[in-house]
């Protein structure tokens, strides 16, 4: 008996179609995230469908997901992080039309304060500013850093890394994108501004009922030089993140790509056969310039209306200035300077 008559047409076909199978499958980048390994997507076939009812809660599974998808740690603080920016959004709307819009179009910092003190109460109640701000923020954060362990961790227990040189050979925790760095650089910038604004008023004098627009334009006007570029990059830093965020909600990840270290453009798609599309890259070029220039905008028309009118409104007077340059000295560690 030949070679060829070993090999039974039932063989041929399982070849034919195993080889057609390798074909039809398309590669995808490996620098464009984690795969389904690593994010715990993967499940094995004998999870989905197993034997006994006593098996899925052993697999860690829910026995009854009544059609829900992702019923593990990364889409629930996934859902966490997003979800948690909504109220924050609505709080930082309303601040930028107080501090922005609202000078604009009066030109004028105590007719501004009329409108400030139409909102503040919405904002600014002992319960209400908690819910919609701080809680919200430190479920943003906390959800943030966990997700990233998370997936660091599966991550170096998939490929048996323990050691940290073979953790950092396998990029144990992941190379950190623009939204995140923009993302970790506004919490300071923003607990500056609320310990200026609310903590050491709260402290000083009792309460923020008395810190407004007045009191900014007040210590702008004390130290012009360090609250402009202070105000600056605040500005730039929470837009330019607060619209990245916002983007990537909507599908346009802008911000948010990911490339590996050392990664070199055309070094691994030419192996795997992967080329980007011309209507792709005009696609990806037409969503940065969006969301850059809408962020570019909007710092612009911010920074207008905080050190354009409310930066030249000059120094208090009376009693009030005297309160303020209490307070601006109360600050910690920068007082003396302020």
């Amino acid at each position: 008996m030949t070679s060829k008559e070993s090999i039974s047409p039932k063989q041929n076909d399982i070849d034919t179609h195993s080889v057609i199978s390798m074909q039809e499958l398309d590669p995808s980048p490996v620098h464009e995230g984690f795969s389904d390994l690593e994010s715990g997507q993967y499940i094995p076939q004998s999870q989905i469908y197993p034997s006994k009812l006593g098996n899925i809660s052993e697999a860690g599974l829910p026995p009854f997901s009544l059609g829900l998808r992702g019923h593990n740690w990364d889409s629930w603080l996934s859902a966490l992080q997003r979800y948690s920016t909504y109220p924050p959004t609505l709080f930082f709307t309303l601040h930028f039309a107080n501090t922005s819009l609202f000078p604009l179009a009066t030109r004028s910092v105590p007719d501004s304060e009329a409108y400030l003190l139409l909102t503040r109460p919405i904002y600014h109640s002992p319960g209400l500013e908690h819910v919609i701000l701080t809680i919200p923020i430190l479920i943003h954060i906390a959800s943030g850093i966990a997700l990233r362990n998370l997936r660091s961790s599966r991550r170096a227990r998939l490929y048996g890394a323990e050691t940290r040189a073979q953790k950092y050979s396998l990029y144990f925790w992941p190379r950190m994108s623009l939204q995140a760095r923009l993302g970790y650089c506004f919490v300071p910038l923003l607990g500056a501004h609320v310990l200026v604004n609310r903590v050491t008023p709260l402290i000083a004098d009792g309460g923020s009922s008395g810190v407004g627009l007045g009191y900014v334009a007040h210590g702008i006007a004390r130290n012009p030089v360090f609250w402009n570029v202070y105000y600056v990059t605040l500005a730039a830093v929470g837009m330019w993140h607060i619209i990245g965020g916002w983007a990537t909600w909507m599908g346009w990840r802008v911000t948010t790509t990911q490339k590996g270290r050392g990664y070199k453009k055309g070094s691994i798609e030419g192996y795997l056969g992967y080329t980007e599309s011309e209507e792709q890259a005009k696609r990806k070029r037409k969503m940065r310039w969006i969301v850059n220039g809408v962020a570019a905008v909007g710092t612009a028309v911010w920074l207008a209306g905080a050190l354009g009118i409310i930066g030249r409104g000059g120094q208090g007077s009376g009693w009030e200035a005297s309160g303020w340059n209490e307070i601006y000295k109360h600050v910690p560690i920068f007082g003396p300077w302020l």
